[in-house]
Parts: structure tokens; C-alpha cells; sequence
């Protein structure tokens, strides 16, 4: 007869015709009131373990479905920037513009940084890693040579980049320029008069007790005075500049007097001053010889190492960068023209936009040239410089020169120079220089904190290698 089997998922087996089945009924009727084994694996030829199956086809439906997947993700991270194949054919490229844009940015070089940076981004997206980080670097240098409009372009794009870290980052960049707009442009209007902020803003500072509450790291400025005809100072919201990053932004628009505040002009000065002379102070301490450690524990001299961890600071754009001589001295050459003049203190502020005097300094010959006016006079001059490495004094030597105002220099001697005359032949003490920027100011003796020096700050804009000195030639 046809052989009996039991059927059903995982295969089938003989019964056990031979083997004596127990049976009995459940007294619940819930599950089935009818017989049945008491050891159903012994009466149907259970007890085997049954292991999955799995065919041929059901893998390469599996492995179709994760490859499926993964082309789905790769398309979609494609169309919305995070994955850019350009960047990956270009990447030794990017990386080496970075790299460079980077060097550059901590060096002050900062037109470089754009020319490296702007050649690599048609290869880059807002939105992926590598492309954002090129794109803040960017704007970042766009913000330093005074090309303010495209950083905002670049900062509002990425503010809204899948990347957290570079959307972060943007976001912040950007509130701290439309702070400085703010502050510039909206408190002239009539809602931000002193009258109105005045009170307001003592009370918010705790300007009342200046002594106790003022606190540099907070509120990076000087006093301004609010009566012209007292000798009291105070601070205005107006005239506030807070970071190294501020300041420039007021020295690069500052070429007119309808551009920035004369009074803002010279904090920003000041503020630039201080922080070179606290940078400074660090370095010459820092250079200074060591003493000889006469404690030592283990063997092991016991150095306090406090001091060198709270001179270390970031290079960015808000904190100030001194520089190695060596970097200065490659800054520095080339060809700058006179932007303004300004006093150590107050509103004192000469504009050069209506009047061409300009100096070239080649740092490899140590040599300079430079033209300007001597009054209503012309004077030009050539000669060579000496730059004292350790203050970053300039002290011009065996000078020549020529033109219709040669004879002031005789007549009048340089400590009774002014103007443009003052600033390319008395000492001068470079304060910060970059590839858009030198200022300088006047080495002075002896100098009281309460005196107002005149003509005490000189601001440099770079121009073309020869755009001035070979029409004087």
C-alpha cells in the first residue's frame, strides 16, 4: 500500500508504526476537545531540528535589494551635494588649495588664501564636507580683504548646509558681520540717539562702576568723550569695537570721511594697538633667557609651565596674529598707499582718498621708495631702512630726495615733520601688516596714556607692484 508520511513545513518523515502511542484528552476544550499524543515527538518522528532554507534565488533577491539601496542612497546623496563625484576626481587638488588657503589665512597673506580657494570651488558643494569646509574657508578670506558682500553671499549659503559643523560655523560668522552692520549703520538713526541709549547702556555695562565691572576680554575699546568740553571720558554703544575682526572691518571701509565715524576710526586703531602691544610684551617674555630650574623632583627639574599655557592663543579672525619677523618683513614688501592718519586718541582723523602718497619697500635690498605731499609741495625719496626684529621699528637711512619739497626736510628737520611727510621719515613701529593693511605708529619716548599724540596712527592700503613707483621713475 502507499506509504504514509506526515506533511508540512520543513520537510516530511515516516511514522513510527511500531511505537505505542499514549494518548488523552484535554479536560479544557479550548485548544480542541479530541485525542491526541501525550508525546507527539515520539508518535509523528519529531524532535529533529529543522534549519531554515534558503535557495539560490532568494540571495541574489537579497543582495539586489541591499545593492538597490545603497544606489538609491549614493543618488540621493548625489542630488542634494553631499557626495560630488568632481570633488573626488579633484581631490589632491582641493586638499592642496585648503592647505594653502589655510597657511595663508594664519600668515596674513589673505588675498592668497582667495586666489588658492576661488580655483577649486567649481569642483565643490555647500553642502558636503570637504566642499563646505572650502566654501567657510572662502568667505572667511573674502571677510579679510575686504570683500564683505560676497562673504555674507557665501555665510548665507552655508548656513543652511546638511553639514552641522559648517553650518554652525557660518551661522556664527555671519551674526558677528550683520552685528558690526548694525552697530555701524542702525545706530545712526534717530531710534539709537544718545539721549534714548545713554542711561540704558551705563546700566546694562555697570558702566556706573566701571572699575569694578569693566572686564577687557567683554568690551575690547578705549574711552571716547562724551563733553566736548570736559575732561571726563565714557563709552558710547556707538563707538564700542569688540574683536580684532571688527577693527579691520572699520580700517578697510574707512577709506572716505562719509564711510566710518572719525571716532570709531581711532578705536578701532587703539584696539589693534593694544592687543600688538600685549602680543608683543608675550614674545619678548617669551624670548627672554630662562632661568636655570633649581628645584627637581625625581631628577626631573619642576618647571611651572602656567605662564606659556596662557600666552598660547588661536590664530583666527578674532584674535591678533603678530607674526614671526620673518613673515612680517615678506608682508611687508611691495607697494602701499597712504589711506589715512589718525590721533592716539579722540577723533583726529586725516583721509588720504583726494591725495596720492605712497611708499615701496623691498625687504630683499632693504630699500624703500616713497612720494607725497610736503604742503602744497611734492616730495619724493629714496634710501634705505633698517627693522628692528625684536619691536618692528623701521628707521629709515641714507634717504635722497627730491622734488619741490626736498628742502622742508632740511629746513625743518624730521622731528618737526607732519603728515604724510611724518609717516615716511620719522621711526615707525609696524603694529600689523597683511595683504591688504599696514599700520604703523609713531615711536615716541616717552608718552603719557592722558596725552593726545597727534598724527599718531598711519593706515596703508596695498597697492599694485608699480602702480605709483614706476610713473615716478
Amino acid at each position: 500500500g502507499t506509504k504514509k508520511t506526515t506533511t508540512g513545513i520543513g520537510g516530511s518523515w515516516d511514522k513510527n508504526v511500531t511505537s505505542e502511542v499514549d494518548t488523552y484528552r484535554p479536560a479544557n476544550g479550548g485548544w480542541g476537545y479530541f485525542p491526541r499524543p501525550k508525546d507527539i515527538s515520539r508518535a509523528y518522528g519529531g524532535g529533529k531540528r529543522i534549519e531554515p532554507t534558503s535557495t539560490f534565488e532568494d540571495e541574489v533577491r537579497k543582495q539586489n535589494s541591499v545593492e538597490d539601496t545603497r544606489e538609491k542612497l549614493r543618488r540621493y546623496r548625489e542630488k542634494v551635494g553631499i557626495e560630488v563625484q568632481s570633488e573626488k576626481d579633484h581631490a589632491k587638488e582641493i586638499e592642496e588649495a585648503l592647505a594653502l588657503g589655510q597657511l595663508a589665512m594664519q600668515r596674513g597673506v589673505y588675498s592668497t588664501a582667495v586666489s588658492a580657494l576661488e580655483k577649486v570651488t567649481k569642483y565643490c558643494s555647500t553642502n558636503s564636507k570637504v566642499g563646505g569646509k572650502v566654501f567657510l574657508e572662502l568667505a572667511m578670506a573674502y571677510e579679510a580683504v575686504g570683500r564683505t558682500s560676497e562673504a555674507i553671499q557665501v555665510y548665507t549659503t552655508l548656513s543652511s548646509s546638511r553639514m552641522e559643523d559648517i553650518k554652525f560655523n557660518a551661522k556664527r560668522l555671519l551674526y558677528g558681520i550683520e552685528s558690526m552692520r548694525f552697530m555701524r549703520e542702525e545706530l545712526k538713526s534717530e531710534a539709537f540717539s544718545r539721549k534714548q541709549v545713554k542711561q540704558t547702556f551705563v546700566d546694562a555695562t555697570g558702566l556706573a562702576n566701571i572699575a569694578q565691572n569693566f572686564d577687557d576680554k567683554i568690551y575690547n575699546t578705549a574711552y571716547v568723550d562724551l563733553d566736548r568740553g570736559g575732561g571726563f571720558y565714557r563709552k558710547l554703544t556707538e563707538s564700542v569695537v569688540r574683536s580684532i575682526r571688527e577693527a579691520r572691518q572699520i580700517l578697510l571701509k574707512a577709506t572716505d570721511s562719509g564711510e566710518v565715524e572719525r571716532v570709531k576710526v581711532v578705536q578701532a586703531l587703539r584696539s589693534i594697538e593694544r592687543k600688538f602691544d600685549d602680543a608683543l610684551r608675550e614674545e619678548i617674555k617669551r624670548n627672554a633667557p630662562k632661568e636655570e630650574p633649581v628645584a627637581f623632583m625625581n631628577g626631573v627639574p619642576i618647571v611651572n609651565k602656567q605662564e606659556e599655557f596662557e600666552s598660547a592663543s588661536k590664530v583666527g579672525m578674532d584674535s591678533f596674529n603678530l607674526g614671526d619677523v620673518t613673515q612680517m618683513k615678506e608682508n611687508m614688501s611691495g607697494e602701499w598707499k597712504l589711506q589715512l592718519i589718525a590721533d592716539s586718541k579722540g577723533d583726529g582723523v586725516s583721509f588720504y582718498n583726494k591725495t596720492l602718497s605712497w611708499q615701496y619697500f623691498d625687504t630683499d635690498e632693504m630699500s624703500y621708495n616713497a612720494s607725497g605731499p610736503a604742503g602744497f609741495l611734492k616730495l619724493t625719496q629714496t634710501g634705505k631702512f633698517d627693522f628692528d626684529e625684536e619691536l618692528r621699528i623701521i628707521t629709515r637711512k641714507e634717504v635722497e630726495s627730491r622734488g619741490s619739497g626736498a628742502f622742508l626736510t632740511d629746513l625743518l628737520g624730521t622731528s618737526n615733520l607732519s603728515g604724510a611727510m611724518a609717516s615716511t621719515n620719522l621711526e615707525q613701529q609696524i603694529l600689523s601688516v597683511d595683504s591688504e593693511l599696514l599700520i604703523t605708529r609713531v615711536v615716541v619716548e616717552k608718552r603719557s596714556s592722558l596725552d593726545t599724540m597727534k598724527e599718531y596712527f598711519s593706515v596703508w592700503r596695498r597697492a599694485e607692484t608699480g602702480q605709483f613707483s614706476e610713473k615716478n621713475q
